[in-house]
């Protein structure tokens, strides 16, 4: 990455790779505890002498960088522009400075004077440095990533306190892994466009993705065979970063009640569109008409999409969050003893097994509180209560939703 000028000519060598990379500069084993880094034993000459000249200013910035952690001090801009660098101790006491300027237009930079004398000690008071950056990060584990993808930021941080003497914090390790991994391979947006699969399911017009639909054979055999016609609808956030949007899916109960995942999407987003999307696909996907009781939450759009594509079949929904929802708009302004006693009737309403049970619960709710009966009353009683749909369809038990189950995976 330097040279010196000979007999007015000028030579520059290309960069040579850090301790960290593919091309290793010394044994990784003398970065144990107790020994001098090997960054350090690296780093520490770098920076020597007038007529150096480096190939780019980016690059002097980041031997810089190095020579100082190497050194254990920290230094402060006087001059950066795109034809001078000019940098000194960040001790105002230290006569350490350097002055660098391009070199016949560039891109080469050459040192023009150099006073390479600390008295400031040279001891920065802590485990870390001020000087490393994301982008510092990324030119430490650049090497690295091209021998082992799967390099991780908090293995990242175990190397760099052995072979460079410093800590960094987590965030600044992960994103400098970030911008190595996007510096090798490119944007992991547009990677996905070599998909086949995902190229056909973009939007010509926004170019982004819209949505695709998965279901297997043996999945689909699964639910005919092995499990109850009953299927839990649900939507959740995919929890990267990088990427949003949303898994729509639809499981079952197998015979030992275990999850069985019948089908499910990945959308942009939770809508009414989506679903009918996703329930039309389902339709198709399932291997008999044979009726289905659905259960929900009552998420965005699904409330109104299931009857529009299941005419036939039931939807029920969770009681889990009808409770939920009754404390927060109903029960929870009264007092703890008479919102319990509300709690109650309304599991009275939503397991009552016959028609006169139903009425009972009903009319202790009103004696009680009108307003929770009004609460019931508008919250369709007939997709949660057993009585009003043992009416019209075949009893189906149901407590609970796999919902957690589901916002886990």
């Amino acid at each position: 990455s330097t040279s010196n000028t000979h007999d007015g000519s000028l030579e520059t060598t290309e960069p040579l790779q850090l301790p960290g990379s593919s091309l290793e500069l010394y044994d990784r084993g003398q970065g144990a505890e107790g020994v001098v880094p090997v960054f350090t034993q690296y780093s520490v000459g770098r920076i020597h002498s007038v007529g150096q000249v480096f190939i780019s200013k980016e690059l002097l910035q980041m031997e810089l960088t190095n020579y100082a952690i190497a050194r254990g001090f920290n230094w402060k801009y006087l001059k950066n522009d795109s034809v001078r660098l000019t940098v000194r101790c960040n001790v105002s006491v230290c006569p350490w400075r350097l002055h660098a300027s391009v070199v016949r237009g560039g891109p080469q930079f050459a040192i023009k004077s150099l006073n390479n004398i600390h008295t400031c000690g040279c001891d920065i008071m802590s485990d870390g440095h001020p000087r490393t950056s994301k982008k510092w990060a990324e030119n430490a584990v650049k090497g690295k990533l091209v021998d082992i993808p799967t390099y991780r930021a908090s293995e990242m941080m175990s190397d760099i306190r052995r072979e460079y003497g410093i800590c960094i914090p987590y965030h600044q390790a992960w994103w400098g892994k970030e911008v190595a991994v996007s510096s090798l391979y490119g944007d992991f947006r547009t990677s996905y466009h070599m998909l086949n699969w995902y190229s056909e399911q973009v939007d010509p017009e926004t170019q982004r993705f819209k949505r695709f639909f998965i279901c297997f054979e043996a999945s689909a055999y699964g639910f005919e065979v092995g499990c109850q016609p009953m299927l839990f609808l649900d939507g959740t956030h995919i929890k990267q970063h990088r990427v949003q949007g949303v898994i729509l899916a639809a499981s079952a109960l197998n015979g030992n009640n275990e999850l069985f995942t019948v089908a499910y999407s990945i959308a942009d987003s939770e809508t009414y569109d989506n679903w009918v999307w996703f329930l039309q696909n389902l339709k198709k996907a399932l291997l008999s008409d044979r009726r289905i009781a659905f259960l929900s939450d009552r998420g965005r759009g699904l409330k109104e999409a299931i009857p529009d594509i299941f005419s036939n079949d039931h939807h029920g929904y969770c009681f889990q969050h009808i409770m939920q929802n009754f404390n927060d708009q109903c029960a929870g302004k009264y007092a703890a003893p008479f919102k319990k006693l509300l709690r109650k009737i309304l599991q009275r309403i939503a397991y009552a097994v016959t028609e006169q049970e139903y009425e009972d619960a009903m009319m202790a709710m009103e004696l009680n509180s009108a307003d929770a009966k009004e609460w019931v009353l508008r919250n369709d009683v007939e997709h949660w209560s057993h009585a009003p749909l043992s009416i019209k369809h075949e009893r189906i038990v149901v407590t609970g939703h796999p919902r957690k189950v589901v916002n886990r995976s």
